[in-house]
Parts: C-alpha cells; structure tokens; sequence
C-alpha cells in the first residue's frame, strides 16, 4: 500500500492579521503546487484519493495539484488535518481506505506533522532521498511511501520504504518557481 504526503506550497504572510487557517498561497506557491502535478503526471506516480486541510493554503495546493495531475482525483477536505500529529494523520489515511484494495492515499497538510510522520515511516529507501527528507520537508514537497499490507494504526516506526522524495527545487523548471 502507499501513501503520499505532500505538504502545502508556499503560503502567503503578507496579511498582517488574517488568521493562519486563511492564509492564502504566495505566487511561488500558485505556481509550485500545478508544476508538481505536471512533473509527475509524466512518471509512474499514481493517487485515488487526495485528503486535505481545510486551511486556504492547503486546500489550494491540493486542487491546483489535482488539476494539473489528473482532476479526476477526489478531494476531500479534512479539518482533523489542520495541524495534525503523526498519527493521527495515519488514522485519517486508514479511515479513508488505505491498507484496503490498493487504495493510495494522498495527505495534504502542515509541519511539523508532515515531516513528524514521514521521518516515523521512513525506514529504508535511496539513501540520498532519506537524508534529504531527514533533514528539511520544505513547502510543496511530496514524500511517497510504500508500506507493508496491515491495519495502518499499527505500523510501527520505519515500517515504510520512501519511494520517492520530490520538492519543487528539484523539478527541471525551478528556476521559474523561484521567481
């Protein structure tokens, strides 16, 4: 079974006084989340079901994601995602089928729990890919695992296999992300 975990792009802060669960994606951030979509709709990646924060800048990261990757994806908006720990992050992934007929559940959200949750999964994989990913999980970074066939609550730390580890520094195209 897989997950993905893909953490929001980069947001906005040029809102003094808006609320953190509103705060929108900054442009790097619209132009990001589509350009990883993009990148990866031309790969062997797959998604069935993208679950994601109801936070502004996470919910548009996950459809301007799904619109450039295959919008045919569902998604479904969470608000137990918002902040979430580790493994309740796992719980929601498990209630929404993963473990169940090959479901590949996509997570939308925030760190620290995006990177709590990966690093708790990670147990082998490339090696450069794990030091990456143990050393920072930016904004708009996607860390796909696969994962051994049992109840998802009861993977135990690095019960997982990074399989890829992608940032948006990392497509062909950055440089025009970073603009």
């Amino acid at each position: 079974m897989r997950l993905i975990l893909l953490r929001h792009a980069k947001s906005s802060w040029d809102t003094p006084g808006l609320r953190d669960h509103d705060r929108p994606l900054d442009p790097r951030g619209e132009r990001a989340a589509p350009a990883m979509g993009r990148h990866l709709s031309d790969s062997d990646f797959r998604v069935d079901r993208v679950l994601t924060s109801t936070a502004v800048r996470a919910m548009s990261t996950a459809l301007a994601f799904v619109e450039a990757f295959d919008p045919r994806i569902p998604v479904l908006e969470r608000r137990d995602l918002y902040h979430a720990d580790p493994w309740d992050m796992l719980e929601i992934a498990r209630d929404a089928g993963l473990g169940r007929d090959d479901v590949r559940i996509m997570l939308v959200g925030h760190n620290p729990g995006m990177h709590d949750l990966a690093l708790d999964l990670c147990g082998e994989g490339d090696p450069r890919q794990v030091r990456r990913l143990e050393k920072k999980f930016p904004t708009g970074a996607l860390a796909e695992f696969e994962l051994p066939d049992a109840d998802p609550t009861e993977l135990g730390e690095g019960a997982g296999r990074l399989v890829r580890f992608l940032r948006p520094k990392d497509l062909p195209d950055a440089d025009i992300l970073r603009l």
